[in-house]
């Protein structure tokens, strides 16, 4: 078969294949073994635990994100996605998307300045995340995994910059448990890592691949949450029968599942698109990120909602998605401009 052909079926075709297979796996089994939801609830309220970031970089994950001519291991940014799906479903207290981003950003600018930070990076010496508004017009914005990020890569103006932290940044409590903090406690020395169009361009890029890998931890969530509830209506009893068989439940699981299902495809779909055809259909990250994000909540309130009087309770595990569902799609830019970019990648239609 040609390869354009090979190219032509794989566009089409949003399966895995062996080898995604095994990403998959590999990192379902890790956060499974590691991160069960005890561990999720002792990190709060910051959001963090220092030993599981550990072993999760001594498996090579912010790595893998990096080119291999840059250092790493030249994983596909449909692998990455795999592995922020499962990140996910256990909701991991780790900066996994942040260091991710801040990795490839680094690998993709370049020259001495971004060499240096780039390889403290991959020794783990250094964990970086990115601030998701312009600094020049948001300074005192909430940074994700800001509060225990020791680099924030920020576009300030036309230039990309890299800003250490000084001492220890103010904590922002927030829905999610997410380890925020404000783009004002990192006042230390501001590097120029490139100016102009590779700045804007670089950027734009990360924005990109910070919304998509969100969008797989959403997807990955909405997984678990649809899960938790067919396993509760599977064995929880009402009236001398298992509450699944009540319409009103099954109905609004399948309802909730079918919303999960097409959201990770739609995510996995994405992901393709930005690794082959970055320009073919710029709308699509946009698109699967704000799918996944309702996925999450309508899985997570469906889950709740299943679980009755305890489902709502801090005890619930459905409570710790519902709550990173609602947080983590607030991170980015707000939902209408995300509305807008896919409003502008539509045909002209004048009948409309």
């Amino acid at each position: 078969m040609a390869e354009s052909q090979q190219l032509s079926v794989r566009r089409n075709d949003y399966s895995l294949d062996e080898q995604q297979e095994a990403v998959r796996e590999t990192f379902e089994d890790f956060f499974t073994a590691l991160c069960p939801s005890s561990v999720v609830r002792a990190a709060e309220p910051l959001g963090f635990d220092p030993s599981l970031w550990k072993k999760a970089l001594a498996t090579g994950v912010v790595t893998m994100a990096v080119a291999e001519e840059r250092g790493g291991d030249g994983a596909t940014l449909i692998d990455l996605a795999l592995v922020a799906e499962q990140y996910g479903r256990t909701l991991a207290p780790i900066p996994l998307i942040e260091a991710i981003t801040a990795a490839r950003m680094l690998a993709s600018v370049g020259g001495n300045a971004a060499d240096e930070l780039l390889a403290e990076v991959l020794a783990g010496k250094t964990t970086g995340t990115v601030a998701l508004h312009r600094a020049d017009k948001l300074l005192d914005q909430a940074v994700p995994a800001g509060a225990v990020a020791d680099l924030v890569l920020a576009l300030s103006g036309d230039d990309l910059i890299a800003v250490r932290g000084v001492g220890v940044p103010e904590i922002l409590p927030n829905l999610a448990g997410a380890p925020l903090a404000r783009l004002t406690a990192f006042g230390g020395e501001r590097i120029v890592l490139a100016s102009g169009d590779e700045a804007l361009k670089t950027y734009a890029e990360a924005l990109r691949t910070w919304k998509l890998l969100t969008g797989s931890a959403l997807a990955g969530s909405a997984s678990a949450s649809v899960a938790m509830g067919v396993d509760f209506a599977s064995s929880r009893q009402a009236f001398g029968q298992f509450i699944g068989t009540f319409q009103a439940i099954s109905h609004s699981l399948v309802d909730a599942a079918t919303l999960m299902e097409a959201s990770r495809n739609l995510v996995r779909k994405a992901a393709w698109y930005e690794e082959h055809e970055p320009q073919s259909d710029p709308a699509l990250v946009s698109m699967a990120f704000l799918a996944a994000s309702r996925a999450a909540v309508k899985s997570a309130t469906v889950g709740i909602h299943v679980q009755g009087g305890f489902g709502f309770t801090n005890e619930s595990d459905m409570t710790l998605h519902f709550r990173r569902a609602k947080g983590w799609a607030l991170l980015g830019q707000r939902p209408s401009a995300d509305l807008e970019i896919i409003a502008e990648s539509l045909p002209w239609a004048p009948h409309i």
